[in-house]
C-alpha cells in the first residue's frame, strides 16, 4: 500500500462527504425545529433538497418529537464520522512520524 493511497484514499474522501452531508442535514433539521411554531411553515426534507426535487412538498405539520428524534439520530451519525476521520488522521500521523508520535 503506497503513501498516496493512504493519504488520498477513497475512505478519507467518503468520510469527508459523509460529514458534509450530515452537517447539511443537521442544519435543515435544526431549521425545522426552529420554525416549529411558525404558521404555514413547511418543513425542509434533506433528501428532497439534495435531489432537487421538481415537485413542491405537500405542506406537512412539523412534529417536534419526530424532528428531535431525527436530530439525535443525525448527531450520532455525524459524531461517528468525525471519530472515524480523527482515527484515520491519527493513523496517518503515525505513518508520517514512523510510529514515534
Amino acid at each position: 500500500m503506497s503513501i498516496d493511497s493512504i493519504v488520498y484514499g477513497q475512505s478519507f474522501d467518503n468520510l469527508e462527504k459523509a460529514i458534509y452531508e450530515s452537517s447539511g442535514k443537521q442544519q435543515l433539521i435544526a431549521r425545522n425545529i426552529a420554525n416549529i411554531e411558525s404558521e404555514n411553515y413547511t418543513k425542509v426534507v434533506f433528501k428532497d433538497e439534495l435531489e432537487k426535487a421538481q415537485m413542491k412538498l405537500a405542506s406537512k405539520q412539523v412534529l417536534i418529537d419526530n424532528e428531535m428524534s431525527k436530530l439525535a439520530e443525525n448527531n450520532l451519525k455525524m459524531t461517528s464520522y468525525v471519530q472515524l476521520l480523527s482515527s484515520r488522521i491519527k493513523q496517518l500521523k503515525k505513518v508520517v512520524t514512523l510510529g514515534k508520535g
